[in-house]
């Protein structure tokens, strides 16, 4: 799937021009000189980004929420909890953590369900460790098995993508999905952060063996449009995409070229709020909770 764009995608992750200018250097260089060696340098900036620290504002809402442990055999999530009912699972995305949700979170608690957060590992309250790896679907698969059979999932970002791979496991059950900014294949995400670091496009070939490793199938088939009508969540309809007009990080034409290819999802568009705003917009909340109290 393509979308032309005049311009590379904004950054979900920004680093300072004295660190950005070197590396964009370097990958310049090596990418043509020793690829193997670029290659190896972007897996390790992508899998080792900095944990953003949680404001007192967001640790005070995770205070307040019920811990959980997930223990995952290589790492314990930290989890939360909030409201009683029908289990929501609440994925965060890159550089986020489960305070993203501290909107959304007691809005479904009201509405009748059980809100679960976890933050994924080098996010939020969980162990340091590789992230952006394929132990971060491992762990997300993880968390949806000992949590059993789902009311719904809402993924923000990255965690669409996480989410996207999950839920091709067979044995996952989970009645509804809602994707929030989703990235629509993981060759945006590439073309992203490659773009943004100035890694060669020649490059590109053996970067793309690394996220088959991660996503544990084929690049060209780590797409929403393969994916999803793998999942049980595209039918009745039972798929929300949620998505801005503003978003400069991962544009609305997307997720338009991705519902043509299912058309059951359903797509509800807001303006002004950009890639983060969307989550905290009473608005968008309250789309939410109809669209998963609906039968």
């Amino acid at each position: 799937m393509k979308v032309a764009a005049n311009q590379p995608n904004a950054m979900v992750v920004k680093l300072p021009l004295i660190v950005l200018a070197p590396l964009r250097l370097y990958f310049q260089l090596a990418g043509r000189i020793a690829p193997q060696a670029a290659v190896g340098a972007f897996r390790w900036l992508l899998s080792h980004m900095p944990r953003r620290r949680l404001s007192a504002r967001e640790q005070a809402f995770l205070d307040g929420a019920q811990r959980l442990a997930f223990d995952c055999g290589d790492a314990v999530l930290a989890g939360y909890s909030i409201g009683a009912g029908p289990a929501v699972l609440l994925v965060h995305g890159l550089q986020g953590s489960a305070a993203n949700f501290r909107a959304l979170a007691p809005a479904l608690a009201q509405a009748g369900y059980c809100a679960v957060m976890f933050d994924a590992v080098n996010h939020g309250n969980s162990p340091p460790g590789t992230a952006f790896s394929r132990r971060s679907v491992q762990h997300l698969r993880c968390v949806i098995e000992k949590l059993g059979p789902l009311h719904a999932i809402v993924c923000h970002s990255a965690g669409a993508y996480l989410t996207m791979l999950a839920l091709c496991e067979p044995t996952a059950s989970v009645e509804k999905c809602v994707y929030l900014a989703p990235y629509p294949d993981i060759a945006t995400t590439l073309r992203t952060f490659a773009d943004y670091l100035w890694v060669p496009r020649a490059v590109e070939p053996r970067l793309r063996r690394w996220f088959e490793d991660i996503g544990g199938m084929p690049f060209e088939q780590q797409s929403m449009c393969h994916c999803l009508p793998r999942h049980g969540t595209t039918r009745n309809p039972a798929c929300l995409f949620v998505h801005d007009t503003d978003d400069r990080h991962i544009p609305l034409d997307y997720t338009h070229a991705t519902l043509r290819h299912l058309p059951l999802a359903r797509l509800h568009v807001t303006s002004g709020l950009g890639h983060f705003h969307i989550l905290k917009e009473p608005g968008v909340i309250a789309h939410i909770v109809d669209f998963l109290q609906r039968p």
